[in-house]
């Protein structure tokens, strides 16, 4: 009886709770964050189960774990609770603080290139715009740079001569002991428009008197935050495929690479906002400029940018532009051409610009290859002589490759593979093509050709790039190539999927017409910045807890 009675009493309780909107608030946040500190407990004892983790007491390395836990929990409240309605700023807030878990899990120099970046931004940021190879840095600097050299997870971490944070101690102990070696600047690094973010941060750190290794997270943060404003921009302007955009600028290679010093911040910001504007259901004046912009910037960062511009005709009809452009902007193709003739010509004027620049401010003289036998004139006359080889070459290297979609989770300077990484990131983005059906169901079989031509001249023209600069000549595979590179290749390859499945008899057969509670663009952010966070962490147990090799 007692027992019925109490029953009784929880149910009642349940009921009220469930009918009160503000109530039932309460207990799904609290609840969820109880499932947070769970987690968070869990992953500890993982940890000193199959690692040994001995850094801290059990008692501390929980309480620091959850205390992250819950600050990641937080932005998810506070921006659900206190942000406005907006998917834009949302998305913004969401992608920056998920890249700040990068930004942390990954130790100091450890991005493809990132030394090179930094001395780069560095040089910057305290106020030398010339191309110097003999510049001397300061101490601190040299330090930095010497504590943490690349490959530093397959030669340091992986065979237990160094852990993380041993390179730590080593970097304090070089600022106070004996002079460390001199570090010069990069004949890879010349232009310096793409290094304005972290040369910010830099000059921010140095304002306030800091050293090399916070003044290179200061400029990780600024970088992460132009990035973030971006792809807020480019969720604002697009008005399809937005799930997809969300999903591949809120990735684990998107966002390991933008947490960094590397310029690719700035390169695949303006991709997603060219790709937003592209998709727009409207078009201005401001949208046009904004649109010759992102196209400049990303093509003196990778001329490969090339393949993207098939995408200008996707731009709808033109608004807001006076009578005498009547003619222009009757007919699509008119106006498309000529925005993309624009595009193309403001790129090629940007570019000559920073080499003109470059070549009057640098003392680098040519710049050397790194491997022997490169030879890009050679390599062209191999590829014009023997086009069938060739295709073979290019053919092979992609299969060998997996087209790079399970090449998702390189970290480091490539050398930390992590498997969940590889394998889930193209699951991540074949949900958001899903979710994107019904958008792939509207547009026509225009928007999927011109996906399928972007998605093939992007694999085209990024492995003959590189077949041409960074692969000895007649090689029979191409080196060199990253998935990084692919990220706008991938965001056509996926929105064609979505509109075959959108376009599908059995979807079509099957579609209900109810609007869903949560819109698609809203489920795809959340889900990405939650996968995100766990993919950190992962990145953080191999430099911080254990190897995976």
């Amino acid at each position: 009886m007692r027992c019925k009675q109490v029953m009784k009493k929880l149910s009642c309780l349940m009921h009220e709770l469930w009918s009160n909107r503000r109530k039932r608030s309460a207990l799904f946040w609290g609840l969820g964050y109880l499932f947070v500190l769970l987690c968070g407990a869990g992953l500890v004892y993982y940890w000193r189960l199959i690692y040994g983790f001995n850094y801290f007491t059990p008692a501390a390395a929980t309480l620091l774990v959850c205390a992250f836990f819950s600050a990641m929990y937080a932005v998810v409240f506070a921006t659900a609770r206190f942000v406005p309605q907006s998917l834009p700023i949302k998305a913004g807030l969401l992608i920056f603080f998920a890249g700040l878990c990068f930004t942390a899990a990954n130790p100091p120099l450890q991005a493809p290139d990132e030394t090179m970046h930094f001395v780069r931004a560095y040089a910057l940021g305290s106020g030398d715009f010339t191309f110097d190879k003999n510049r001397d840095y300061p101490k601190d600097v040299d330090a930095l740079v010497q504590a943490f050299p690349g490959f530093y997870y397959s030669e340091l971490v992986a065979t237990e001569k160094r852990s993380v944070p041993q390179g730590f101690e080593l970097y304090y102990d070089l600022l106070s002991g004996e002079e460390p070696m001199r570090e010069q600047a990069s004949t890879l690094t010349q232009q310096f428009l793409y290094y304005l973010p972290q040369a910010g941060g830099i000059a921010l750190g140095r304002l306030f008197g800091a050293d090399a290794l916070v003044c290179m997270y200061l400029a990780r943060a600024v970088n992460l935050l132009v990035y973030a404003f971006f792809c807020a921009l480019a969720v604002y302007c697009a008005s399809s495929f937005v799930p997809l955009l969300i999903a591949l600028a809120a990735s684990p290679p998107a966002l390991f690479i933008v947490s960094s010093c590397s310029p690719d911040a700035l390169f695949l910001g303006a991709c997603w906002l060219f790709i937003g504007i592209c998709l727009s259901d409207c078009f201005s004046k401001k949208r046009a400029a904004a649109l010759v912009v992102c196209f400049a910037l990303i093509y003196c960062t990778k001329n490969t940018a090339i393949a993207m511009l098939p995408m200008i005709a996707l731009v709808p009809q033109p608004q807001g532009f006076s009578s005498r452009w009547n003619k222009l902007t009757e007919k699509s193709w008119r106006y498309q051409t000529a925005l993309g003739a624009v595009c193309l010509a403001a790129a090629l004027i940007l570019f000559q610009a920073l080499s003109l620049y470059t070549s009057l401010v640098s003392n680098y003289g040519r710049v050397e290859y790194a491997l022997e036998g490169i030879d890009g004139g050679a390599q062209l006359a191999f590829i014009l002589s023997n086009p069938i080889r060739y295709i073979a070459v290019f053919l092979y290297s992609l299969y060998r490759d997996k087209a790079n979609l399970f090449s998702s989770g390189a970290f480091g300077w490539m050398d930390l593979v992590e498997p969940f990484v590889n394998y889930f990131t193209p699951l991540v983005w074949m949900f958001a093509a899903a979710l994107c059906a019904r958008d792939g169901a509207k547009r026509g079989m225009k928007t999927a050709w011109v996906m399928l031509v972007c998605a093939l001249g992007m694999y085209a023209v990024t492995y003959t790039g590189l077949y041409l600069t960074s692969t000895p000549v007649t090689l029979r595979e191409i080196n060199g190539v990253q998935t990084r590179y692919m990220m706008t290749g991938f965001f056509a390859l996926f929105a064609l999927a979505a509109i075959l499945i959108g376009r599908s008899d059995v979807l079509q057969d099957t579609q209900r017409q109810h609007t869903a509670k949560t819109p698609p663009a809203w489920r795809m952010l959340h889900f990405s910045y939650c996968f995100a966070v766990v993919c950190a962490i992962l990145l953080f147990q191999n430099y911080y807890i254990g190897t995976t090799i």
